[in-house]
């Protein structure tokens, strides 16, 4: 009987039995998913900083409900940890992918010096380069939410549905992406 009691206990350990009421379990991970957005979004936050104070040109797309796929072919699998560190290190000017886009597939750097298609929307500024141009266009055709920082300039902006959203602020920025986060329940 002891022994029976004992496998029942290790099951519960394991994560096979239930272990305690789901409703308790649940909410753990709730918290815990909320807390890694948040962290996720505290290493972009800083990233994006550093990028606009330095004029450091970055494209960072969120994948959401549509698979970028195709898009991720085009650059370079990474499927790493996302850390400013290493947002730093692709867009650095020295870097073989500081080019391209990188895709966040469910908080991770999932790829990296992707090549975005171009909006074919002509009354966009003329100021606007292709780093730009690409953000947008790849919102044309899926949902996913893009970010640029323009080198130039370090102008931080946004763009979603095919629209391009200009000089935000990192306040502005940090709450657009919690808000996906929470949205999406990932």
């Amino acid at each position: 009987q002891a022994a029976g009691h004992q496998q029942e206990i290790q099951v519960g350990a394991d994560g096979k039995a239930d272990g305690g009421p789901a409703g308790v379990r649940h909410a753990a991970e709730i918290g815990e998913a909320g807390d890694t957005h948040k962290q996720i979004t505290a290493h972009i936050i800083k990233a994006l900083e550093t990028f606009s104070k330095d004029r450091v040109g970055a494209l960072i797309v969120f994948e959401r409900e549509t698979s970028l796929y195709d898009i991720v072919e085009t650059g370079t699998v990474v499927d790493a940890q996302l850390s400013e560190q290493l947002l730093g290190n692709i867009f650095y000017e020295g870097s073989p992918l500081h080019d391209g886009a990188v895709i966040i597939r469910d908080g991770r750097i999932y790829a990296a010096g992707c090549v975005l298609p171009l909006t074919r929307n002509n009354t966009i500024s003329k100021e606007l380069g292709t780093r730009h141009r690409a953000g947008i266009g790849i919102t044309e055709n899926s949902d996913a939410l893009v970010i640029i920082v323009s080198e130039e300039t370090g102008i931080i902006s946004m763009a979603s549905d095919g629209q391009l959203s200009r000089f935000l602020d990192i306040k502005t920025v940090e709450k657009t992406l919690l808000n996906m986060y929470l949205n999406t329940g990932e």
